[in-house]
């Protein structure tokens, strides 16, 4: 009995380790694609910009 007591503290089912994966996933794409997509606008706008002003 007590060797179960002490081998189920090192024991992480594989459920409890994806908990919140998908979610840190999403955050770190939005993290980079935020940036990306500010980038893109920016450089969009300012062409626009320049083209209507050329």
């Amino acid at each position: 009995m007590k060797q179960d007591d002490e081998a189920h503290k090192y024991y992480y089912p594989v459920e409890g380790r994806t908990d919140g994966a998908i979610g840190d996933a999403i955050a770190f794409i939005a993290i980079i694609l935020v940036p990306a997509g500010i980038y893109v606008a920016w450089n969009t706008f300012a062409s626009w910009i320049s083209a209507l002003f050329s």
